[in-house]
């Protein structure tokens, strides 16, 4: 029986601990506001800063492209078009870390926790969109 008392009673002080670090977490998040959290509008930020430079770089490639393949075996134009797909990663994939770039520098200036793409959030957190447009312009 004495056993018995001395594992109930270290279970009562176990559960006790666990509530209150219980207690401080929920305490501590509800002391978080909204604020905290950004919201991008990545179709925005697509259509206002990215369309433009990305089809402009894309024409220019296939322009060359058409006028390097003329007269290539198969193989050759399998070979070259491999190479245009690569140089237009590589401009995507600069864009696409501008724009990383961008939403750190506000996010840094806002004191921001995260941020998400509007899409993902239903309700809640701050719009930095604009913000970030200004800063890639």
């Amino acid at each position: 029986m004495l056993k018995q008392k001395g594992y109930l009673g270290g279970l009562l002080i176990l559960v006790a601990v666990a509530l209150l670090i219980v207690f401080l977490w929920v305490s501590s998040v509800q002391g978080q506001s909204n604020d905290k959290i950004g919201v991008v509008d990545t179709q925005a930020l697509f259509t206002e800063y990215l369309a433009t430079p990305l089809y402009e770089a894309r024409d220019q490639l296939q322009a060359e492209y058409d006028a390097k393949s003329e007269g290539l075996t198969d193989e050759e134009v399998g070979k070259l078009f491999m190479e245009y797909q690569a140089k237009l990663e590589n401009i995507e994939l600069e864009y696409s870390n501008k724009i990383n770039d961008a939403v750190a520098k506000v996010a840094g200036e806002k004191n921001m926790q995260m941020v998400v793409d509007d899409s993902a959030v239903l309700y809640g957190g701050v719009d930095i969109t604009q913000d970030v447009l200004a800063v890639l312009k």
